[in-house]
C-alpha cells in the first residue's frame, strides 16, 4: 500500500498510478534499462525500436561514464572533499535538468536545488501510447539529453524544442533517466508550486513558479536525497517581483555553490541579486569561468583555486573575456583537471575554479600527482 500511496500523491504521475509503475521503474523504462518481468512496462521492451533506443542510451551513458562521470567522482574524492569537505547541499541554479554532473561532482550530497528556464513537464503514460508515439517520444528524449552526455552542458532553447511535441517533455522525464543511469532507487516523485513567501504547497498552480521534488537513494539501505527543481527566471527584474525563490533557497541555509555554462549572467548587472545571494550563502563554489567572475571573488577576499587551463570564451562570449583568469593560469596555478567541463568541453581546455570565503578556509592542499617527487 504504501508504494501505491506514493504514486497516487504525485501529481506528475496521477495517470500511471493505476497501473502501480514507481517512479524507479519509470526512471528505469526511459533509460533503456532491462525491467524485470513484473512490471506493466516490461512488455513493452520486447519491440525492435525499444531495443534500438536502449541499445543507443546504453552507448550514450558509457561514453559519458568514461570521459566524465568516472573521472568527476575520481576528482571530487581527491580534490574536493579534501578541500571543503563532504558536501550536503548543492545548490545549482543555471543548471536545467543536468543533475547528472552534480551527483558526478558531489555524490554525498542530501540535497540537490537546481533552477532553470525550463518547464517541468510531464510524463505520459507509456501504456496509453501508440507505438509509434511511444517510440518517437524515446528518440525525442534522447536527441534532448544527447548534448549534455555528449558535452556535459545543454543549450536552453534546443532542449526545448525538441521535446514540445513529445510525450515526455520538460525536465522530469530527463532527472528520472538520470537517476536511473546511476541505479538509484526513486522513492518519490512530485509536482509542487513555489508560493511567492517562499512555502511550497503540493500540486500545480497558475499562481506560482512550478517546481519538482524528486527523493531517491543511490544504493540499497542508503539515507535518501532530495532533488527541487525550479523553473525561475532568476534576473533581478523577475526577483524583485517574486522573491519565494530566494525566501525559500536562504531557510536551507549555507550550501555548495555550482555554476556550469552559466552564460555568463551572473557577470551582468541585471543578475547582480542572485550573484550576491551565492556569495553571501555558499560556503564554497565550483564553477566554471562562465559562472562568477573572478575580480567578485577577489574583492571579497575570496581564495580561489584553479583548476584546468583557460584560453578565451566561446566567440558568442567573447566580451566576457577575464585577463586576470589567464594571467592566474600562465603564472601556473592551475591544477590538473582530468575531464571537459562546461563550453570549452575537450579535456585539456576546460576550467575548473573552487573558490572559498575567508571564513571558510580550505583544509591542506593536496600536491598534485604530476607534481609529486618520485623515487
Amino acid at each position: 500500500m504504501k508504494r501505491l500511496s506514493i504514486i497516487a500523491a504525485s501529481i506528475l504521475l496521477s495517470v500511471i498510478s493505476a497501473y502501480a509503475i514507481s517512479p524507479t521503474e519509470l526512471g528505469a523504462f526511459l533509460a533503456g534499462r532491462t525491467l524485470p518481468e513484473s512490471s506493466p512496462l516490461a512488455p513493452l521492451q520486447a519491440s525492435p525500436e525499444y531495443q534500438e533506443h536502449a541499445r543507443q542510451y546504453a552507448a550514450m551513458w558509457f561514453r559519458y561514464d568514461e570521459r566524465y562521470f568516472a573521472p568527476m567522482r575520481a576528482w571530487s574524492e581527491a580534490e574536493l572533499t579534501p578541500r571543503i569537505g563532504t558536501v550536503s547541499q548543492v545548490t545549482y541554479l543555471f543548471g536545467g535538468p543536468d543533475l547528472i554532473s552534480a551527483l558526478g561532482l558531489f555524490p554525498a550530497a542530501r540535497l540537490y536545488i537546481l533552477g532553470g528556464l525550463e518547464p517541468v513537464g510531464k510524463l505520459d503514460n507509456p501504456l496509453d501510447l501508440t507505438p509509434e508515439q511511444l517510440h518517437a517520444s524515446l528518440a525525442t528524449l534522447r536527441k534532448s539529453t544527447e548534448v549534455i552526455l555528449s558535452f556535459s552542458h545543454f543549450i536552453t532553447k534546443d532542449m526545448k524544442n525538441d521535446l514540445a511535441a513529445s510525450s515526455f517533455q520538460g525536465v522530469f522525464p530527463i532527472m528520472l533517466a538520470f537517476l536511473s543511469f546511476t541505479d538509484a532507487r526513486i522513492d518519490a516523485a512530485e509536482r509542487y508550486t513555489l508560493s511567492s513567501n517562499g512555502t511550497l504547497q503540493p500540486g500545480e498552480s497558475a499562481s506560482g513558479q512550478p517546481a519538482l521534488r524528486l527523493v531517491f537513494r543511490s544504493l540499497p539501505g542508503a539515507a535518501p536525497a532530495e532533488v527541487y527543481y525550479f523553473q525561475a527566471n532568476v534576473a533581478n527584474s523577475a526577483l524583485k517581483s517574486n522573491a519565494g525563490l530566494l525566501e525559500w533557497l536562504g531557510r536551507r541555509g549555507p550550501t555548495t555553490g555550482y555554476l556550469k555554462a552559466a552564460s555568463y549572467l551572473l557577470q551582468e548587472e541585471s543578475f547582480s541579486h542572485i550573484r550576491d545571494f551565492l556569495l553571501s550563502h555558499s560556503n564554497a563554489i565550483v564553477q566554471d569561468d562562465s559562472g562568477i567572475a573572478l575580480s567578485a571573488f577577489r574583492s571579497r577576499g575570496w581564495q580561489v583555486i584553479f583548476f584546468g587551463n583557460y584560453t578565451t570564451p566561446l566567440d558568442i562570449f567573447t566580451k566576457y573575456d577575464q585577463p586576470a583568469l589567464r594571467s592566474a593560469y600562465s603564472a601556473g596555478a592551475g591544477f590538473p583537471l582530468p575531464f571537459g567541463f562546461g563550453y570549452r568541453w575537450q579535456k585539456g581546455e576546460s576550467t575548473l575554479l573552487l573558490a572559498v570565503p575567508p571564513e571558510q578556509a580550505p583544509r591542506a592542499i593536496p600536491v598534485p600527482p604530476s607534481t609529486r617527487p618520485q623515487g
